[in-house]
C-alpha cells in the first residue's frame, strides 16, 4: 500500500486545524484500489471515496480518480506507480 497525507486546513464539523486529507493506492495481482480520505485528528469526523478497477465504470462517470472529490487536490506521482 502506498500512502499520500497531507494536513489541508479546518474541519467542517469541529472547526479544529486538524483536517488531513489522505490518499492511498492498494495494488494486488490485477486488482487496484484508489482511495481518498478527509479525517480530522480531533474529532474524528471522516470522509471516504474509494475506486476499484474490478467495478464497472458508472454511465457518463467521468471522474479523475488521481484527484481528491473533497478538495481537488492531487495525490502526489510517486504514489500512482
Amino acid at each position: 500500500m502506498v500512502r499520500d497525507e497531507e494536513l489541508i486546513g479546518e474541519c467542517p464539523q469541529c472547526r479544529a486545524p486538524g483536517l488531513c486529507c489522505r490518499f492511498n493506492r492498494f495494488q494486488k495481482d490485477d486488482l487496484q484500489i484508489l482511495s481518498w480520505e478527509h479525517r480530522c485528528n480531533d474529532c474524528g469526523h471522516r470522509e471516504t471515496k474509494a475506486y476499484r478497477s474490478d467495478e464497472p465504470d458508472t454511465a457518463g462517470d467521468l471522474v479523475d480518480q488521481e484527484v481528491c472529490p473533497y478538495c481537488s487536490r492531487h495525490a502526489r506521482p510517486d504514489t500512482l506507480r
